[in-house]
C-alpha cells in the first residue's frame, strides 16, 4: 500500500465518523465533491515518509479542535496537517562530510570575473584559496588593490 492510499483510506475512515454539513445531506454528488476537496487538502500536505504517523496525527487533531460533529472544512484540515506535521517531531539529520567550499566558489568567481564578497578577498577564506593554489598572491594582491581603488571613487 503506498502511503497515498494509505492517507486516503485512513482519511476517508476517520471522515465516516462524522456527519456531512446540513445544505449537503440531500446532495449526495455535492457530499462527494466536499469529501474529495478535503481529501485532496490532507493529501496536498501529506509528507513523502511516515505518511501513516501522520496521517494518524492529522486525524487526532481534527478530533481534538473539532467543536461539532459535522466534517471540518479545507482550512481547518490544513491547520491541523500543519500541527501534524509538528507532532511527527524534527526530521531526522543525514550524516555527511558535504560543506559548501566557499573558497573554491569564490576563486571560480573571481576567475569568471563575476561579483564575489569582498571579505573573502582577507582572512579564511583568502588564506584557503592561497594554501590549495586557487589564486597567486600576486592575484590576491591585485584585487584588494582594484577593490580599495572602487571602494575610495564611491566616497
Amino acid at each position: 500500500m503506498t502511503d497515498h492510499d494509505i492517507v486516503t483510506t485512513r482519511f476517508n475512515d476517520w471522515l465516516e465518523r462524522y456527519a456531512a454539513p446540513t445544505h449537503l445531506r440531500d446532495k449526495p454528488e455535492a457530499a462527494q465533491r466536499e469529501a474529495n476537496a478535503l481529501l485532496a487538502a490532507a493529501l496536498r500536505h501529506a509528507p513523502e515518509t511516515r505518511a501513516a504517523d501522520w496521517v494518524s496525527a492529522l486525524c487526532a487533531e481534527l478530533d481534538r479542535t473539532a467543536t461539532t460533529r459535522c466534517w471540518p472544512t479545507v482550512r481547518e484540515i490544513e491547520t491541523a496537517a500543519g500541527k501534524a506535521h509538528l507532532a511527527l517531531g524534527p526530521r531526522e539529520q543525514v550524516q555527511s562530510d558535504w560543506r559548501l567550499d566557499d573558497a573554491a566558489i569564490t576563486a571560480k568567481r573571481i576567475r569568471n570575473g563575476e561579483p564575489f564578497a569582498e571579505n573573502h578577498l582577507h582572512g579564511r577564506i583568502a588564506d584557503e584559496m592561497l594554501r590549495r593554489g586557487l589564486i597567486t598572491s600576486a592575484e590576491l594582491a591585485e584585487l584588494r588593490r582594484i577593490v580599495a581603488a572602487q571602494k575610495e571613487r564611491w566616497r
